[in-house]
């Protein structure tokens, strides 16, 4: 029980230690990355203090404009003249030092500052580290700003606490601590009525209009889809062991289907891409109409109004109120300072969403009428600006016309085009593939019914054509086909006849030779004979008599024998295999050539019985029989000469070999061993070892030598039962 308790604790201490240093790791990332974004920001002030120096802020907003993800703000002796970004929402950033880093909470960040003194000008450099609204919804997230990646429940507290982790400048002054609130909540907006806003609905109420697009169900379709396709292709490609081995009818497949799936799917992202640009570009437009009709009603209020102050808020934030009732459209309007002095939703600026200044982009960059693209937390949106005038044409303000529900509307028309174009899109797609697989099929069908055919094909027997109807490309082969079988039977046929007319003329010349070379002989005998009956005395006669009448019936007898041989492989029985006991065979066969003319030694390394295998029991003794006068041929009584015959058991086979150390077979001759009527001899036929291989391949078996300058060793493996 207690070793029990005793692992629990070893485990639960393992998970916390793991869990340390999982949250220890992401803390020294997240250093090494605050560390890399100081440098950076310090490159980019290094840059604004030059061009301050020169009192130009047209190059401090062209210093900045790349600057992404870091703010800038720069004040004068007037307060603030140039701020790089308008996202960033809070007012009076007070500290006493100048370039030192230091944490400041801003109404929707959290950030790291650092004030820099150049000359008349005060340059306030930030770094967004954390989101910091004051409730969650579906648009807004209080989540760690890119690149810094750390679990929202990870607290920002200014101060050193136990168990938190300290973060320091690259200099390595603290700077704030990181502390793990497991129980932190989102905190929720109140929900606002509906009519309050037009563009801020999404962001004001946490249970208001919110797009389920169903883009992304389409997607996933698609991706589900090309995802299934892709593995069916891999498996494929490894089955075949790459695509240059695979079946025509497979590369054919491969390439329809993957230029059809390459086609559709550029058809589909161009299609949503060319209706998302058409839908933006419309929305610009209407908001561009839009703006100018909300600039000429202002016009019209304030047409005697020579500036804009705080004073107008409150009677201004009415008359937007009632503009934008009318156009459909929040209205924010700024003075000449880029403050806000007005707008028909506040609560968007009160909670501290958005900051109080106008975008630097239409302030700064000398073009107060434009559109843009802006973004609040995970929502994205466009604004129009325009200038505010008078009655007399004086600019006493800026206007701005967001349209934060224009990415809906946007995703609303995709869905509405997508559920219109993606169920036939889909069929359409999925029936082409089908059909690519069945015309590669229908295309590839006589190819490899060619193929089978070719395969069945057999020299010397008649061999059927292939029937294809159509006449194309696969018909002009077909017939081709057809051809070449004819072709090959009139070309078997008649070099089966020149085949046998050679075998005849060889063998004839082969018997013509060893009958001339009896007769020759023969012939001098009896002329001797001739002569000697009229010389010679009668007992000199009767003695060369005798011995000639031995001679010539010795000659008789080698020709009877020469007679026997080659009509003995004429007439060379099928061989009929059965489970024969290889070693009792072998052993018999030694035993009787053992005491040979040569008195050549005869050595055996096996069993003498119980070793079985297929074979004819009495072809395979004349395959031994053959193979071992041979190997006394080949030492042709010499002194020292040895031969050794090997029987060994395999896995499925039984290996004889015989060995001698005569001289070897010249390379010239060893092409032609097997070669019936081939003989190096000067008696002797040729046919012992084309009769030895005829049988071993008739058993099933395999004969092969081995030869060297030092002896020959011919091997026969067969079949085990």
């Amino acid at each position: 029980m207690k070793n029990r308790y005793f692992l629990w604790l070893i485990l639960f201490f393992g998970l916390f230690l793991t869990g340390c240093q999982d949250d220890e790791r992401a803390i020294a990332r997240f250093q090494r990355q605050l560390d890399a974004r100081q440098e950076e920001a310090l490159r980019y002030t290094a840059s604004l203090e030059q061009a301050l120096a020169g009192n130009s802020l047209d190059s401090v907003r062209l210093v900045t404009r790349d600057a992404d993800g870091l703010l800038f703000y720069v004040f004068g002796a007037n307060g603030l003249v140039y701020w790089s970004d308008n996202w960033l929402a809070g007012q009076g950033v007070m500290y006493p030092k100048y370039d030192k880093w230091f944490f400041y909470h801003f109404d929707n960040a959290e950030c790291v500052c650092r004030w820099t003194k150049v000359s008349a000008y005060n340059i306030l450099t930030i770094i967004p580290v954390k989101y910091a609204y004051s409730f969650e919804n579906q648009q807004l997230h209080n989540t760690y700003v890119a690149p810094f990646k750390l679990p929202k429940n990870l607290l920002i507290r200014q101060t050193k606490v136990k168990g938190s982790y300290p973060i320091n400048d690259r200099d390595g002054n603290y700077i704030f601590s990181l502390y793990e609130n497991p129980n932190a909540e989102p905190t929720e907006v109140e929900q606002t009525r509906l009519a309050e806003s037009f563009s801020y609905q999404s962001i004001l109420t946490t249970g208001g209009p919110h797009s389920h697009s169903r883009i992304h169900l389409y997607i996933t379709t698609c991706v589900v889809f090309l995802v299934l396709l892709l593995c069916f292709g891999i498996y494929g490609l490894i089955h075949s062991h790459g695509i240059s081995n695979m079946r025509l009818s497979a590369k054919f497949q491969y390439l329809i289907v993957t230029m059809l799936l390459i086609s559709f799917l550029y058809v589909f992202i161009v299609s949503i891409r060319y209706l998302t640009e058409r839908y933006e570009e419309r929305q610009r437009t209407e908001l561009q109409h839009k703006a100018k009709y909300i600039q000429k009603s202002l016009q019209d209020l304030y047409f005697w109004s020579m500036n804009l102050s705080d004073r107008n808020t409150q009677g201004m934030n009415v008359d937007l109120r009632d503009l934008c009732f009318s156009y459909e459209s929040d209205i924010n309007v700024y003075d000449m300072e880029g403050h806000l002095i007005g707008s028909s939703s506040p609560t968007i600026f009160e909670k501290g969403i958005l900051s109080t200044h106008v975008h630097p982009e239409p302030f700064f960059g000398g073009n107060a009428t434009m559109v843009r693209k802006e973004q609040i937390g995970d929502m994205q949106y466009m604004a129009a600006y325009t200038e505010f005038y008078n009655g007399n044409y004086v600019q006493i303000g800026y206007i701005e016309v967001p349209y934060y529900v224009a990415a809906d509307e946007k995703h609303m028309a995709v869905d509405d085009f997508l559920s219109r174009l993606f169920p036939p899109y889909v069929f359409v797609m999925m029936l082409s593939v089908i059909l690519a697989l069945l015309l590669c099929r229908t295309l590839t069908r006589p190819l490899m019914e060619l193929s089978s055919a070719m395969k069945d094909v057999e020299v010397g027997k008649r061999n059927k054509h292939l029937q294809y109807a159509h006449n194309d490309e696969v018909g002009e082969i077909v017939e081709q086909y057809n051809t070449m079988l004819d072709q090959l039977e009139e070309s078997t046929e008649k070099l089966a006849r020149t085949e046998r007319e050679d075998a005849h003329r060889t063998m004839a010349r082969q018997i013509a030779h060893e009958i001339n070379n009896m007769l020759t002989p023969m012939k001098l005998h009896i002329q001797m004979l001739q002569r000697m009956k009229t010389t010679a005395r009668e007992e000199q006669f009767d003695a060369r008599f005798r011995t000639t009448t031995d001679a010539l019936i010795s000659n008789i007898d080698s020709l009877s024998n020469i007679a026997s041989s080659f009509s003995a492989f004429a007439k060379m029985p099928e061989v009929q295999t059965s489970t024969v006991d290889i070693a009792q065979q072998l052993f018999s066969v030694i035993t009787l050539l053992r005491d040979n003319e040569e008195q050549t030694p005869i050595r055996y390394v096996g069993a003498e019985q119980g070793i079985n295998a297929l074979a004819d029991a009495e072809q395979i003794r004349q395959v031994f029989t053959n193979l071992i006068k041979n190997a006394i041929q080949a030492i042709g009584g010499a002194r020292g000469g040895d031969i050794i015959v090997i029987l060994k058991e395999l896995n499925d086979r039984v290996e004889v070999s015989v060995s001698d150390n005569g001289c070897g077979i010249p390379e010239e001759n060893r092409a032609r061993v097997f070669v019936p009527y081939f003989t190096t001899k000067t008696t002797g036929t040729g046919l012992g070892l084309g009769i030895s291989k005829h049988i071993v391949e008739g058993c099933g078996g395999k004969i092969w030598f081995d030869t060297s300058s030092k002896g020959t060793t011919f091997y026969v493996s067969l079949l085990r039962e």
